[in-house]
């Protein structure tokens, strides 16, 4: 089973919310995809999500492609070192 995560933006902070019920808080975005591909979640699981309540900000345009870049990023490392140490 796939472990999906909701990210929000509040008060300068990325929140992101696992399908399991777990919450990860990071200030910086590249600390956040570095935990989410520990906690096993993939990039096509992840949504940004935004309800405008208090104090919550959208994640614009810009942060959700670096983020994305990210996630590619270090799950292309993670394959390479699997397949290496297999």
């Amino acid at each position: 089973m796939t472990t999906a995560a909701s990210i929000i933006l509040f008060k300068n902070e990325f929140i992101a919310t696992l399908s399991d019920g777990c919450r990860i808080q990071k200030a910086e975005l590249r600390e956040l995809a570095n935990a989410l591909i520990h906690a096993g979640v993939h990039l096509n699981d992840v949504q940004f999500e935004w309800n405008g309540s208090s104090g919550q900000r959208m994640i614009t345009a810009g942060q959700q492609v670096a983020f994305r870049a990210e996630m590619r990023r270090l799950e292309r490392h993670q394959v390479k070192g699997f397949a290496v140490a297999a």
